[in-house]
C-alpha cells in the first residue's frame, strides 16, 4: 500500500474511532464514519470490506499501538512509577475508549474467530511483558519473590475489571491520576493493616 493510500486508511480508522466511541457498533454507519473522515462511502469500501471489517482492523491497530506503548512503560525505572503509569495510562485508554471497551467487554462484541485469537494473543503478549518487567523487579528487590505470572495476571486482571467498570457504570470521567496512584498502592502494600 503506498504511502497516501495508508494515509486515507488512518484517516477513515480515526474517524470510525470517534464514530463508534459516539454511536456504539449497531448504531454506527459507514455513511457516518465516511462523513467524518471526510470522504465519500465508496472509499471506505476500497479499504474496508464492511463495517465489521473496519472494527476488527481497528481494534487490531489500537491494541497494537497499546503494546508498543506499553513497550515504552516498561521503560520505567522503578516498580512503584511503573505501576502508577500502567494503570494511569490503561485508565486513561479505557476513558478515551469507552465505547469500544463497552463493546469489547460485552458478550457478543463482533468479531470473528480469528479476530478474537489475535485479541487473545494480544492480551497474552501484554502479560509477558508485564511478567518480564515484575521479574526485573524481584530480581532488584523492590518486589517481594512472588511468581511473576501470578503478579501479572492480579495486575491485568485489576485493570480490566477498573476498565469494565468505568465502561459499563462510569459515567463521568474519573481522575486517572488518583485512581492509578491508589491502585498502585494497593498493588505495592496491599491491603491488610500492617
Amino acid at each position: 500500500m503506498n504511502r497516501g493510500a495508508e494515509d486515507k486508511r488512518q484517516q477513515i480508522m480515526a474517524a470510525a474511532v470517534g464514530v463508534f466511541a459516539e454511536r456504539g457498533f449497531y448504531q454506527a454507519k459507514i455513511a457516518d464514519i465516511a462523513a467524518a473522515a471526510g470522504v465519500g462511502k465508496g472509499t471506505v469500501y476500497e479499504y474496508f470490506r464492511s463495517k465489521k471489517d473496519l472494527f476488527q482492523q481497528l481494534l487490531l491497530q489500537l491494541l497494537k499501538d497499546h503494546l508498543d506503548h506499553l513497550q515504552e512503560i516498561t521503560r520505567e525505572p522503578t516498580l512503584a512509577g511503573f505501576l502508577q503509569r500502567f494503570f494511569r495510562e490503561n485508565l486513561a485508554y479505557f476513558q478515551e475508549n469507552r465505547e469500544i471497551a463497552r463493546i469489547l467487554l460485552s458478550d457478543h462484541p463482533p468479531i470473528d474467530a480469528a479476530t478474537h485469537r489475535l485479541l487473545m494473543a494480544a492480551n497474552e503478549e501484554m502479560r509477558r511483558r508485564l511478567e518480564i518487567y515484575l521479574r526485573g523487579a524481584v530480581e532488584r528487590g523492590e518486589m517481594r519473590p512472588v511468581p511473576p505470572e501470578l503478579a501479572a495476571a492480579f495486575i491485568t486482571g485489576f485493570i480490566l475489571s477498573l476498565g469494565h467498570r468505568l465502561a459499563f457504570y462510569g459515567k463521568e470521567t474519573l481522575n486517572a491520576e488518583a485512581v492509578a496512584a491508589e491502585a498502585a498502592s494497593v498493588v505495592l502494600k496491599g491491603i491488610g493493616s500492617e
